[in-house]
């Protein structure tokens, strides 16, 4: 990380979350089912106002805001269930197995910059994207568990 300048390291993290918003949007306009497509929808303004809040970082409003990432999640799903490949057919279990296999992976990136940075805004900032990650995997594990499970 040494050789890198902040402006490089919030470039790629703002594209990071563009590619996750396009990525639920895209799967919300192939899916037939109503409630899917709202859940995906969500998720994708989630991406997209993340991508805002890093391209508009600014320490001081992150200053303010309580961050603790828990080290494990209550639901565990994504530890357990393989995610599989998005394809037009694709039902409702293997969106939410994707989305949350990708959560995981976005939290995993965050945390690791956070711990890597030698930037403490930065890190205060990458350590807030990964509770926000974090959030987002438990809230879809959660969604699994009550329309799959239940």
């Amino acid at each position: 990380m040494k050789n890198k300048t902040v402006g490089a390291i919030l470039k790629k993290a703002a594209k990071k979350k563009n590619e996750s918003f396009l990525l639920y949007k895209n799967a919300a306009n192939c899916v037939k089912d109503a409630h899917l497509k709202t859940v995906l929808n969500k998720f994708a303004e989630d991406e997209l106002r993340h991508e805002q809040a890093i391209k508009d970082f600014n320490i001081n409003g992150l200053k303010k805001q309580k961050i603790e990432i828990e080290k494990t999640s209550r639901q565990w799903i994504s530890e357990y269930l393989n995610g599989r490949s998005l394809r037009d057919y694709s039902d409702f279990e293997d969106v939410l197995l994707y989305a949350v296999k990708r959560e995981k992976i976005a939290f995993e990136f965050y945390n690791n910059m956070s711990r890597l940075i030698n930037n403490p805004d930065l890190e205060k900032l990458f350590t807030w994207l990964a509770q926000e990650e974090s959030k987002h995997k438990e809230d879809i594990e959660a969604f699994f568990w009550d329309a799959i499970y239940r």
